[in-house]
């Protein structure tokens, strides 16, 4: 037996887009009594005029600025305690953060897993590389998270590079991809770990994951564009073969998406997907289509608009794991879109936390990740599945 405490946390904001509140302390997280320094942080575009503190439903004051913090004694009955921080600013426009702090209760242990997300964080496209461990807020399925574990730069991964060799692929677009490719692999160090996986409606080639450069580049010679194109079973296997895999998981994919041979529906693709917790990024060069750019085309399994979801759904895939489509606007590119991939993945942050709610149902579990500096986009897988 040991303690362990629930935990309830409510963030919102009425502007959020003006002005954003966090509360620091208490975090939420464990059972609190006796004297307590309640901390808040306010974001905001406009000049604050004050942070309102509440404790237990009665207004203990106003801040007028920073640092927002205060003392108050709570007592020491073992109760639940409710602690509210609102922000306003000149203009009127508020934002409310509310954390309710556990009683203290005796129950069983549970094994769970550590979660780690790999976040990137941005700024006008250039990656924000300065952030601290104190500036991210994590939520699942709305609940505030403690971060136990927090990494920046090179983290080894283990990747499979997914090529399209298909005759849609054929002369100057596959010889782009093989040297894109290539890029990727000799930007690999001494940790990292990568398969080569060749297709087209059936696999082509395929290495198993090893860090030996030349042999992984071997991979990718004498290549020649043949048959039809089945992204969805090759993206599922893909998918698969990294789940035995420990630390970040990457799938890189060049295809034109235009699959026309896959068994399997890019639903099924997404399940996986979700178990794997892989990121997945997409090159492509778009051809003609519609305003979204799916293509029109018929195939032996589904009619235009059958394919065009398709389409859709790979994307969503794509975005839905944390990683990136590439849409190039040449074959120049090429080498810049697989090395960018890299250059990304070395600037992640990786935070882990356990999650303070763990039922081991297969439920779907929605993650979401703030960082208090304002301006900044956030890119992270959207959750995971409750195994």
């Amino acid at each position: 037996m040991r303690h362990t405490v629930s935990v309830l946390l409510i963030l919102f904001a009425t502007q959020a887009a003006a002005v954003e509140v966090w509360i620091d302390n208490p975090s939420g997280l464990e059972y609190v009594y006796g004297k307590v320094e309640i901390v808040a942080t306010v974001v905001s575009e406009e000049n604050v005029s004050g942070v309102e503190i509440w404790v237990d439903g009665s207004r203990l004051g106003e801040i007028v600025e920073p640092p927002y913090q205060v003392t108050v004694d709570v007592g020491y009955e073992n109760t639940v305690h409710e602690f509210r921080a609102v922000a306003r600013s000149v203009t009127g426009k508020t934002a409310s953060a509310k954390v309710v702090t556990p009683v203290l209760t005796v129950d069983e242990v549970v094994d769970i897993e550590l979660q780690q997300l790999y976040v990137t964080v941005t700024k006008f496209d250039r990656r924000v590389l300065d952030l601290q461990r104190q500036d991210f807020r994590l939520l699942d399925d709305g609940d505030r998270q403690e971060l136990v574990t927090f990494e920046r730069g090179d983290v080894p991964l283990t990747a499979v590079l997914l090529l399209d060799c298909s005759l849609s692929m054929f002369g100057e677009r596959l010889e782009a991809a093989l040297n894109g490719a290539r890029v990727f692999i000799d930007g690999m160090k001494d940790l990292d770990e990568a398969s080569v996986m060749l297709f087209s409606d059936r696999l082509l080639r395929q290495t198993e994951f090893s860090g030996d450069q030349s042999e992984l580049g071997g991979a990718l010679s004498s290549v020649e564009a043949t048959g039809g194109t089945a992204i969805n079973d090759h993206l599922f296997a893909a998918l698969a073969k990294l789940e035995a895999r420990q630390g970040r998981r990457v799938v890189v994919l060049f295809s034109d998406g235009a699959d026309v041979h896959s068994v399997l529906t890019m639903k099924e693709v997404l399940r996986k997907a979700r178990l794997s917790q892989a990121l997945i990024y997409w090159i492509y060069l778009p051809e003609a289509g519609d305003e979204d750019g799916a293509p029109a085309y018929t195939s032996a399994w589904r009619d235009i608009e059958g394919n065009k979801l398709q389409f859709r759904q790979l994307r969503e895939a794509v975005r839905e794991s944390g990683g990136r489509v590439h849409a190039l606007e040449s074959l120049d590119q090429m080498d810049e879109a697989f090395a960018g991939i890299l250059a990304e993945l070395r600037e992640q942050y990786v935070l882990g936390y356990y999650p303070t709610v763990a039922l081991g149902d297969g439920s779907w579990h929605t993650v979401k990740v703030r960082v208090k500096r304002a301006g900044l986009d956030v890119r992270t897988r959207d959750g995971y599945l409750d195994y």
